[in-house]
């Protein structure tokens, strides 16, 4: 089973189209049916329920706004991606998880890569 994390965004319309059209069972959920940020809230809504792909379309994405509100900005952005990682790797699941150019600073003559060190110039970065 696929579960979609911020299924009422852009992205997680477009998987959900895709697995749709793909006829791929999956649980498209956004923060009314399960809070990211909380690790817990997480283990129970997975349990049981054979999550083998968990695809994080959630974020925090107000970019001039994650200034006046940095602690929602990294729980949505930094500890919530983190957090589904550690629950795919309990489960055993796949996980794929989405970010921003922003962490970067734009100095890099050349394409950015995973490797390369997060400089980011904002708290959205």
């Amino acid at each position: 089973m696929i579960l979609i994390t911020g299924a009422n965004g852009q992205l997680g319309h477009d998987f959900q189209k895709l697995f749709d059209n793909l006829k791929l069972e999956y649980i498209a959920t956004d923060v009314r049916e399960l809070d990211i940020t909380d690790i817990e809230k997480i283990r129970t809504f997975v349990k049981d329920k054979n999550i083998d792909l968990i695809i994080n379309c959630a974020a925090y994405n107000n970019v001039d706004k994650a200034e006046d509100e940095p602690e929602l900005c990294r729980k949505l952005n930094t500890y919530a991606p983190r957090d589904l990682a550690l629950i795919a790797n309990e489960i055993g699941a796949e996980y794929i998880t989405y970010s921003t150019d922003f962490v970067f600073d734009g100095e890099k003559k050349e394409s950015y890569t995973e490797e390369d060190e997060p400089k980011p110039l904002s708290v959205y970065g």
